[in-house]
């Protein structure tokens, strides 16, 4: 792999943070390109996280959106999709949580149903518009599932994108079928690409990609997936989901 590889970041601004600062402290040229950015939503009264034996998050974002929204977990317990979600729910003073290390919201359905006794009732805080998973396989395994609305994602705005960012020697990182979406209705270039896992990589190729696709929902198995020497050891793990 060549040394003049360029690493273009797509997530939302707050996601892209962690990673831009890793990379480059790992001497990587970065290109911080958000093609999303979240956008509060007000909870639902009548669903009080308290009340429910597990809330289940899926992102980091839902994480910090919880945390903003000055909602409590009381004496409900938590899981996340993976470590940069778990690490978020920590840093953000929800609590710890279980770690699914899950690559999609399948992987979480069927390692939660694994770890927890149903019945139960699981609250999933997180985007307004989701997947259907988690959802359907833990209702599939016998769980009571809510879904608690708390930001919404949407496209950073088209005048605001540079006409024609791109080179020969980028790797993209496309960390939800989201960003494939915004990327895919603004330019034309399908350059080289990693994407964060299954769901992505089918719309990365739906949409005209050949993605390559990471081991885990994680920066390091997205460098390792592009053929780029291994990071140092972060004091974080950052999910990108």
């Amino acid at each position: 792999m060549s040394d003049s590889v360029r690493i273009v970041l797509t997530r939302q601004s707050e996601s892209n943070a962690p990673w831009l600062a890793r990379l480059r402290d790992a001497g990587h040229e970065v290109l911080d390109l958000p093609l999303l950015r979240f956008v509060p939503v007000a909870p639902d009264p009548a669903l009080d996280p308290a009340t429910f034996d597990w809330l289940v998050f899926t992102s980091p974002q839902g994480a910090r959106a919880f945390a903003a929204a000055e909602l409590s977990p009381g004496e409900a317990r938590l899981a996340a999709l993976g470590s940069g979600t778990a690490a978020a729910l920590v840093e953000a003073g929800v609590g710890e949580a279980l770690d699914c290390g899950a690559r999609d919201g399948a992987e979480l359905a069927q390692f939660f149903a694994e770890q927890a006794e149903a019945p139960a009732r699981v609250l999933l805080p997180g985007a307004k518009r989701r997947l259907v998973e988690p959802r359907t396989g833990l209702e599939a395994a016998g769980f009571t599932v809510a879904e608690l609305p708390l930001y919404e994602t949407r496209a950073a705005a088209r005048d605001g994108l540079p006409e024609a960012p791109f080179t020969s020697d980028d790797f993209v990182f496309l960390c939800s079928p989201s960003v494939v979406k915004v990327f895919a209705a603004v330019w034309d270039e399908r350059p080289r690409c990693v994407a964060i896992g299954n769901t992505t990589a089918y719309a990365a190729r739906e949409a005209g990609f050949t993605p390559r696709v990471a081991g885990a929902p994680n920066l390091e198995s997205m460098v390792q997936s592009a053929g780029l020497d291994p990071l140092p050891e972060p004091s974080i793990t950052e999910n990108g989901s």
